[in-house]
């Protein structure tokens, strides 16, 4: 009856399948035995997976930081930004802070911090100004303690604009150009993004390896890719399709 039961749901476009063969079976094995995640297998993997939150849920390790909340908040993060403190409720938990510009002593304010997170921050800054946030990021970090970085990802977008998937699921561009725009319009806004959240510099995983390598404030600096164990969706991929992840540790 059971098999019955899923045979049919798979035939409405959906499938059963258990957490545990979801942690287990390698994707390959995924998409061999379930034919409707072939191509996604990985992404179902990294959103079932604990990932780096597992990892620092594990060892005790919860004080985090995010530069640059987006209205989006979780459970142990501290929060900065640039939004005036009375359009974010969390008191406590939200400093407004130009994170390139802070002084020592506002750093210290914040404490140290078992992990940095950056989703979709990193490439509002300038190259120059990037340095300097990593730098300031050190500072802010626990011995050992972690630096997560996602951007959108240059190679991912080179290649939807060859391969005429530029347009394709990015509506919020349609904030700045016409849907009927051309396709060179569509891969502008990945370089340069809405009027008043520009971005500053592109990245791909060498480069955000090479800003973080320039540092020399970081060590055991490595992609994180959906197919990692570290991998997790929301936590390390903020937006799968289109990033490039990059985790590091205190030198």
């Amino acid at each position: 009856m059971k098999k019955f039961i899923a045979t049919f749901i798979e035939k409405l476009g959906f499938v059963i399948i258990s957490k545990k063969k979801i942690n287990t079976y390698q994707v390959a094995t995924l998409e061999k035995e379930y034919p409707l995640l072939r191509e996604k297998g990985k992404f179902i993997k990294a959103t079932a997976n604990g990932g780096l939150k597992g990892k620092l849920l594990e060892e005790g390790r919860t004080r985090w930081l995010e530069i640059g909340c987006g209205g989006v908040f979780e459970d142990n993060f501290t929060y900065v930004d640039l939004f005036p403190d009375t359009l974010v409720n969390r008191e406590g938990k939200y400093f407004r802070m130009d994170i390139v510009n802070a002084t020592q002593s506002e750093l210290s304010k914040l404490g140290k911090f078992d992990l940095i997170r950056m989703q979709h921050v990193f490439e509002h800054f300038t190259p120059e100004d990037g340095l300097t946030v990593l730098a300031n990021c050190a500072k802010l970090l626990k011995q050992d303690g972690y630096i997560l970085i996602t951007t959108p990802d240059l190679k991912k977008y080179i290649d939807f604009y060859l391969s005429g998937q530029i347009r394709n699921n990015f509506d919020w561009s349609l904030n700045r150009i016409k849907k009927d725009s051309p396709n060179s319009f569509y891969f502008s806004i990945f370089t340069h993004s809405v009027r008043y959240e520009k971005h500053e510099w592109c990245y791909d995983i060498e480069g955000l390896i090479y800003q973080l390598d320039s540092t020399q404030k970081y060590k055991n600096i490595r992609e994180i890719t959906l197919d990692d164990s570290l991998a997790n969706i929301p936590f390390t991929h903020n937006r799968p399709n289109e990033d490039v992840c990059v985790l590091a540790q205190l030198l």
